[in-house]
């Protein structure tokens, strides 16, 4: 099969080639056959009808069949054969088809373009791990104690921060009541993310029986009732009752007993346990960090031009991700029909500069695994669908597992894991300078 390859552009390609007459007229000679045995034909048994009257009542569709089939199966013995990858199915430009003649064709296929990834064992990648305190463990400790707390009634003074109030309230805009502004014998912690700031703020200070107005200003982001959001609204409210937490003494006994698959034996042994768990949580964190860094330098040392075919694939998913998102926050449930979404000029003006990086960053880091020989093996993804299958609680892995490879998300499970081991294997070749930090300087580092 003699091959022409035109280079548009790095990421296009056209492609000419010719189909022998002969091949293509074996083919439709092998299609009357197979048809000749599945239609019915009035006057003869089935495979003993003429090739004749078959090619007069079918040949328009059977040539047409075969044509497409031809060209469809030599595209992809070319694409194979010159090792490009493919982003999208080929896009027909010309075909010249005359009667006892081959058959000639060119198409233009959009690649990922050839590139090799640049040495990049020099490159300095600092592993910046907060350092654990012992406030930070006391932290630990404190949340510990709260939940294994007793709440009890106070009667000699008015609330405090921290305080669990009951409360009846009445809410109004312009003097007029809204939805779920509402509420009797309502029980609330102050300072807790389930009140508001505002009003937490202002019932500090009130006792029991104590009734009054107070004005709250509604947050922007406020999606509970919209309506109301960054307004300010008047809240009447009256105070049934205070009650604080009272918590444990900080003792060995406490620590054998606050959480008995840890089994610690001592309120020491706690401390020490917490400190190593926080020190690991750091170090991985450190760790992701890092990989983050080393995956944008090592693709900006190697810039490679994206298809176009997958820019805008990547917009119009990073715009369903946003909308489904969106939803998220205003807890609806109506499912999102992708096939629908229309992306606008505007939203790809938006995220074209993201996708692009993105993208570049996913196929430097896919050339880094074929560099790096890296494979994922049975025994890995099963071990990983098992670990997911104790996370989410679901007691028979084989199953899940069979769900997944049906939705699509046992692939993007087998690109994670393959991504982190190529970052693994990265990571051991290039310079990694460890130190411990501040975290508060670790937070503004970032």
């Amino acid at each position: 099969m003699n091959i022409e390859i035109e280079n548009i552009d790095s990421c296009k390609k056209k492609i000419k080639f010719d189909i022998a007459h002969k091949d293509y007229q074996a083919k439709v000679q092998n299609s009357y056959l197979t048809l000749a045995r599945q239609v019915k034909v009035p006057g003869f048994r089935p495979g003993k009808a003429p090739i004749s009257m078959l090619e007069k009542r079918f040949g328009p569709n059977v040539k047409k069949e075969v044509m497409t089939q031809l060209i469809s199966e030599r595209l992809a013995e070319v694409i194979e054969e010159k090792g490009f990858r493919s982003v999208s199915p080929p896009k027909l430009l010309e075909v010249e088809a005359e009667e006892g003649t081959d058959i000639s064709v060119s198409a233009l296929v959009e690649i990922v373009p050839e590139f090799e990834i640049k040495d990049y064992s020099k490159v300095e990648i600092p592993l910046e791990i907060a350092r654990v305190t012992d406030k930070d463990v006391n932290q630990v400790i404190n949340h510990q104690r709260e939940r294994q707390g007793t709440k009890v009634q106070v009667t000699d003074r008015p609330v405090e921060d921290k305080d669990f109030v009951k409360l009846d309230f009445k809410g109004t805009l312009n003097n007029k009541p809204f939805e779920g502004g509402e509420g009797s014998d309502h029980i609330v912690q102050i300072g807790s993310e389930y009140l508001l700031k505002d009003m937490g703020n202002q019932l500090i200070g009130m006792s029991v029986g104590e009734e009054k107005n107070i004005s709250v200003k509604i947050p922007k982001n406020y999606s509970a009732n919209k309506s109301i959001a960054g307004k300010e609204v008047i809240f009447y409210v009256s105070i049934k009752g205070i009650q604080k937490n009272q918590l444990p003494e900080l003792n060995d006994n406490f620590a054998k007993n606050v959480d008995p698959k840890n089994k610690f034996t001592s309120l020491e042994d706690m401390k020490q346990k917490i400190r190593s768990e926080l020190e690991e949580h750091a170090r991985g964190e450190a760790l992701r960090e890092a990989k983050e860094l080393v995956t944008k330098k090592i693709t900006t040392m190697n810039p490679i031009e994206v298809p176009e075919s997958l820019i805008e694939e990547q917009i119009k998913h990073m715009v369903i991700q946003a909308l489904k998102k969106e939803q998220q926050a205003e807890n609806q449930k109506e499912a999102i029909n992708e096939e629908e979404i229309h992306v606008t000029d505007s939203q790809k003006k938006e995220h074209r500069e993201s996708a692009i990086q993105l993208l570049q960053q996913e196929l430097v880091l896919d050339q880094l695994a074929i560099n790096l020989n890296v494979q994922i093996d049975e025994n890995e993804l099963n071990a990983e669908v098992s670990n997911m299958a104790r996370m989410l609680g679901e007691a028979d892995a084989n199953k899940m597992r069979k769900q997944w490879e049906q939705n699509g998300v046992l692939v993007r499970l087998q690109s994670r894991i393959k991504r982190d081991k190529t970052l693994d294997a990265v990571m051991k070749e290039v310079r990694v300078k460890e130190e411990l930090v501040d975290r508060k300087q670790h937070i503004d580092n970032n």
